[in-house]
């Protein structure tokens, strides 16, 4: 996208996608790994339906843009994958920069759609053992080192019908402490047995 319709996408969609292309450009731009972390939190919920709405499609957008970035991989842990607009958004960034995309899974409520990312290259995993896996997490860019690595972690309603419902948050972190932490836990439970491919 060019800079034109990046401005116009910025002031169209509020303060958390200007937040979030500002926590992308500061993490491009560090000069060492051993720079200060970069974290921003989204709030999600207000008093006014409006006023909410707004803040969920504005971190939704954040979102996506940081997914959308990814360069060499992404690590997705969650209860469930019930969003078509993720899905989508997997694919795309899978077609189009050549990223590893591995997903882990308790439920497989949309088998549907979970074929359709197999059917793309993306590696799916669903977890069949007690107790539920309950974690949260995005892990972009984390293959070597942390360097241009982020985590999105938190609430990750990834459907407008979803995430206005509740006062919640949202964290983008480029901490390597919790980078690292996350792909050790990711990476943990992708190598149990029990895990189910989805094919």
């Amino acid at each position: 996208m060019n800079g034109s319709n990046w401005r116009s996408a910025i002031y169209a969609t509020g303060s958390a996608l200007l937040k979030c292309v500002t926590f992308m450009t500061t993490l491009k731009t560090k000069k060492s790994v051993h720079c200060d972390s970069i974290n921003e939190v989204l709030f999600y919920g207000a008093e006014d339906d409006k006023t909410k709405e707004e803040i969920g499609t504005n971190n939704l957008l954040c979102i996506y843009y940081v997914i959308v970035h990814a360069c060499r991989s992404v690590d997705v842990c969650l209860p469930t994958l019930n969003s078509d607009t993720i899905s989508k958004c997997l694919i795309s960034v899978h077609q189009r920069n050549c990223v590893v995309i591995r997903i882990i899974l308790y439920n497989a409520e949309n088998l549907d759609m979970l074929q359709g990312l197999v059917k793309q290259g993306i590696t799916v995993k669903i977890v069949n053992f007690a107790p539920k896996l309950e974690h949260e997490f995005i892990i972009i860019d984390a293959i070597d080192n942390c360097k241009d690595a982020v985590a999105v972690l938190g609430s990750l309603d990834y459907e407008l019908s979803r995430v206005n419902c509740n006062r919640d948050s949202t964290l983008l972190t480029s901490d390597c402490t919790v980078i690292q932490a996350l792909k050790k836990e990711f990476d943990r439970i992708w190598s149990l047995e029990g895990n189910v491919p989805c094919e």
